[in-house]
């Protein structure tokens, strides 16, 4: 896919007929030793450890001559840390808001996640149902996340006029974003879009509403993959 020319992106041939483009850029946080650790901290406060910080860094240089007019972020550490190695390089002060925190995952925060894909197809049923139990009693539920993403979305698209976004956030936040979006056109076997940390997601939005995706999960920028 061709990334040039940001909030030039048009199906149109005639110049003169082009409308104007909202562009919104989704950075997921850099990573954190529970995440190394494969430690659910939904809500958990953790900061980005020394990769995480060199990954926001390497995030922040691949985005240093995108003229964005908006950033924001989740509040937590980890996505502020991401944000303002951004916000550094772009010229803006990251803009919390409340409702792209990650999910509140209750009795599950601090423990270890199983590595599902060793399982069998019947261990992974029930242990996926077993968790998403938990976490509904104790934590939040999916419904609760889309509502809250969607209601930070609304305001974000409204204060968008036809500029370029910035939008650091979580997995799980990004992901209701992007199905809210795209709907859930994920890889065969897979229940989420993939997005590593500090990969860079990008779409554009007509003024009908129509939304284009650009790039999903790119990680070129970073040194982890090179």
């Amino acid at each position: 896919i061709n990334n040039s020319g940001y909030g030039r992106h048009s199906d149109c041939a005639n110049p003169r007929m082009e409308k104007p483009l909202k562009t919104f850029i989704l950075v997921r946080h850099g990573t954190t030793e529970w995440l190394d650790k494969k430690i659910l901290h939904g809500i958990s406060d953790v900061p980005l450890d020394e990769d995480g910080l060199r990954q926001a860094r390497e995030a922040a240089q691949a985005l240093k001559s995108v003229p964005a007019s908006h950033l924001y972020s989740s509040p937590l550490l980890r996505c502020m840390q991401t944000a303002q190695a951004i916000g550094d390089q772009v010229h803006l002060q990251p803009v919390s808001m409340d409702n792209l925190i990650e999910m509140d995952f209750g009795w599950l925060e601090g423990k270890p996640f199983k590595d599902r894909e060793s399982a069998s197809p019947l261990a992974r049923f029930f242990d996926r149902h077993f968790r998403d139990l938990i976490r509904i009693i104790s934590g939040e539920h999916q419904s609760s996340v889309r509502r809250r993403v969607l209601a930070a979305w609304e305001i974000i698209l409204a204060e968008n006029k036809d500029e370029i976004t910035i939008i650091v956030a979580h997995s799980g936040v990004l992901n209701q974003l992007l199905i809210h979006l795209f709907g859930k056109n994920f890889p065969k076997g897979e229940r989420y879009y993939r997005i590593r940390p500090c990969a860079i997601s990008e779409f554009t939005m007509s003024d009908d509403g129509q939304a284009h995706l650009v790039r999903l999960d790119d990680v070129s920028h970073l040194s982890d993959y090179q």
